[in-house]
């Protein structure tokens, strides 16, 4: 008899969606103007080439400041509770983002952009609020709706950086007239994202609920007790304790009466670093890795490859550009994560959707070097170089699916259901260590193989290939099935 599929908390998971959201819309809405903000403090001294390693850094911090308070956030989501820990990113970013676009400077924007990642660290707390409201009739559908915070805000982050950057030439009858956007070219898109990032703390503070099964066993057993007090026939139903259903990640009665017989030990001391990596969990953490390193570098090269100028082995493209070459991708993406992501790995399996979804990071890095080759041969952007962009942003549409796939892994791999949290915030560890990496990896090896003219320019694709090949490999290390890993 096949399974019946709960409902999803429809509410509960907009407003997880719209808080993952602002991590996305915080680190993309700069791609579009971050080569030219970083050209504008002087830090480069006039010479384009070394935009990337500047740039690499100024991307980079955010994942290092991340990767530094993600499991401090996650620890806490676990002894606090989910919902006062998730809400203080949303709030941080919204006034940390107007600080990023108020700067001068290279240290303000480093310093800007390390708070941005510190607001950031919580949102591996939005994947276990996701996972707890979930049950195992309709996990993957849960998680098959991570990536879409992360595919609406890198839409709408990079169309807000592109479009409202430099108001003043590109809007000098309305914002362009104002004379803190004009002494700050790209404040308006960083305040915009802000306001966004606010109504996001706003929504959630209306309507976002605990989840955590050891916080609702707590205030359950808190009313028993209170309720004993009052009424001594009570007594018998503390001690027998009739549990409620809480929409944890297992849903069956074995993991909740686990939750509640584990609630004294839970309140005296959280599991440690080393009890949390068993070893079924290692392996998707891997390839977690391997698969967040390879995305961040691809995606941290965008903005540089596009544009940078023909000659120097780009597009020549200027922010609105690829602001909308961007948003058009980002459209069609949360379509596929809405849609088809849960549907796909139903049908064929987290295992070989994963698999074939990290292939196609190959095919989008591959298109680098192929775009620069025929625009440098045409001397511009013609019909070969555009249908080379199309492949390479619908290869990347399959990018999303596998960040559905493998967060089944790392869900069903969490050793204790009263720490789901940290479990989430250890895999946000290895992301945001990695995607602090890539950028500073991938931009200073863009850097040097132009100006070295290694490979004829190329070898920063050729070393990346190898990278999503040795991860290729470690994707068929995974279990055959998510429950079995």
């Amino acid at each position: 008899m096949a399974e019946v599929t709960t409902p999803l908390p429809k509410l509960q998971l907009t407003i997880a969606v719209l808080i993952q959201a602002a991590e996305a819309l915080a680190a993309t809405v700069i791609f579009p103007f971050v080569p030219q903000f970083v050209r504008d403090t002087g830090i480069t001294g006039g010479d384009e080439r070394k935009t990337g390693y500047w740039a690499g850094v100024l991307e980079s911090i955010f994942f290092v400041a991340e990767f530094l308070s993600v499991y401090s956030w996650g620890r806490a989501s676990d002894r606090f509770g989910r919902r006062p820990i998730l809400l203080l990113g949303p709030l941080g970013l919204s006034v940390t983002l107007v600080g990023f676009g108020w700067s001068k400077t290279f240290g303000s924007l480093v310093l800007f952009r390390a708070a941005n990642g510190v607001f950031n660290g919580n949102i591996g707390v939005v994947k276990t609020v996701m996972a707890e409201v979930s049950d195992s009739s309709n996990l993957a559908q849960a998680m098959a709706l991570i990536p879409i915070g992360w595919s609406f805000g890198s839409t709408v982050g990079p169309i807000i950086g592109g479009l409202l950057s430099n108001p003043e030439e590109r809007w000098p009858d309305s914002f362009g007239r104002l004379q803190i956007l004009r002494a700050n070219p790209y404040l308006l898109p960083c305040a915009v994202v802000g306001f966004l990032s606010f109504s996001f703390f706003l929504l959630g503070v209306v309507g976002l609920k605990e989840s955590s099964p050891v916080i609702l066993a707590r205030r359950e057993r808190e009313q028993l007790r209170v309720a004993a007090s009052t009424d001594p026939g009570l007594t018998t139903a503390l001690l027998s304790e009739e549990r409620t259903t809480y929409g944890a990640i297992a849903g069956d009665a074995n993991e909740i009466s686990a939750v509640h017989d584990q609630l004294d030990e839970f309140d005296e001391e959280l599991p440690t670093l080393r009890e949390l990596l068993v070893p079924r969990l290692v392996i998707p953490l891997v390839n977690y890795g391997f698969f967040c390193f390879a995305q961040t570098a691809y995606q941290v090269l965008f903005p540089l490859m596009y544009s940078t100028s023909i000659p120097n082995g780009g597009l020549g493209f200027n922010p609105y550009q690829i602001g909308v070459t961007r948003g058009v991708w980002g459209i069609l993406n949360t379509l596929v994560q809405l849609f088809v992501a849960a549907r796909v790995i139903k049908w064929f399996g987290a295992r070989n959707i994963y698999i074939f979804a990290f292939a196609n990071i190959g095919i989008c890095t591959g298109a680098y070097p192929l775009l620069s080759f025929f625009a440098q041969r045409a001397q511009r952007v013609d019909a070969i170089v555009w249908t080379i962009i199309v492949i390479q942003l619908i290869s990347n549409l399959a990018l999303g699916l596998a960040y559905s796939s493998v967060q089944l892994y790392i869900v069903n791999s969490s050793p204790r259901p009263a720490a789901l949290s940290s479990t989430n915030s250890i895999a946000q560890m290895v992301s945001t260590i990695l995607r602090a990496l890539a950028p500073f990896i991938a931009s200073a090896l863009f850097a040097v193989s132009l100006e070295l003219n290694l490979a004829g320019g190329y070898m920063v694709y050729i070393i990346l290939l190898g990278v999503v090949g040795a991860g290729i490999f470690s994707s068929f290390l995974l279990a055959s099935h998510p429950k079995s890993a």
